[in-house]
């Protein structure tokens, strides 16, 4: 429907202090010019000290004037074509009133083509997908014990997190909508992995309830599992190998998820990726 609001953002707060959203009112313009390449530099800022100042939300539809460099107005595909160069940043310019005006291109700075590349760094394939998911045994919090022997011919959904980690609560409520989508079904099964003691977990789920059954005291999971930043998700096909596996606050969570178990499923019925 046009005119609904896209809720794809992007946030930073993993890196940095601070919170940028992006929306696009259109299904028509998130089809053109979604992507990860795009949200990286959009309406981000530095400071003297080479930090990112820009908390803001800033809504584009098919309407927004862009300009160039020499005033001239860029059509969206080209804007969405030097975009995704990652030669390109845009910032957005306001009236009197507070209200956007254009959006002025400029060629992207030094920090935030280095920006870009961890970006993309971060998003880039995992090197893990296709093989082997290491072996594990552990005991959830109401003292169900979960293993990789007993989850042989089931797709498992693992979540790493930890009670202070702020792109860990964001994504709570879109990991509670995808537990309750498969929770019914007993070829999915999910865990919720944090190295945090089991106290201050239980302290921090009275005010964060989160569905998946939870593992606390799981530092040696976390160290099995390769785990370096957080949040990270994985999905482990019928055959105990990685099928997805993604690291940091990701725009829409919950649906990919949701589409990564799908393909696990229908992988395992089909015999292709």
């Amino acid at each position: 429907m046009e005119g609904v609001i896209i809720d794809y953002f992007l946030t930073f707060q993993s890196r940095f202090n601070s919170l940028i959203l992006v929306y696009f009112t259109t299904k028509k313009m998130k089809n053109l010019i979604f992507t990860g390449l795009l949200f990286t530099l959009l309406f981000l800022s530095f400071n003297s000290h080479g930090q990112p100042t820009t908390k803001q939300a800033i809504k584009m539809d098919e309407k927004t004037i862009i300009l160039d460099e020499e005033g001239k107005k860029v059509p969206m595909s080209e804007f969405a074509q030097r975009m995704n160069s990652g030669e390109w940043s845009v910032e957005p310019v306001m009236d009197n009133n507070g209200q956007l005006k254009h959006m002025q291109l400029r060629k992207s700075t030094a920090d935030e083509k280095d920006l870009m590349a961890k970006f993309l760094k971060s998003q880039a394939p995992s090197e893990f997908v296709g093989k082997k998911a290491p072996s594990f045994s552990m005991t959830d919090m109401n003292g169900k014990t979960i293993s990789s022997e007993s989850l042989v011919g089931k797709v498992v959904v693992l979540n790493f997190w930890f009670v202070t980690c702020k792109p860990c609560i964001e994504e709570i409520p879109a990991l509670n909508e995808v537990y309750k989508k498969y929770k019914n079904n007993p070829e999915v099964i999910f865990a919720s992995i944090t190295f945090n003691e089991k106290e201050k977990v239980n302290k921090f789920l009275k005010k964060h309830p989160l569905d998946y059954p939870v593992i606390s005291d799981a530092r040696n999971i976390c160290n099995d599992f390769s785990v370096k930043s957080y949040p990270t998700n994985m999905v482990i096909d019928k055959d105990g190998n990685f099928y997805d596996l993604i690291s940091g606050g990701f725009p829409n969570i919950g649906d990919h998820i949701s589409n990564k178990i799908d393909g696990a499923l229908t992988k395992s019925k089909s015999g292709n990726k």
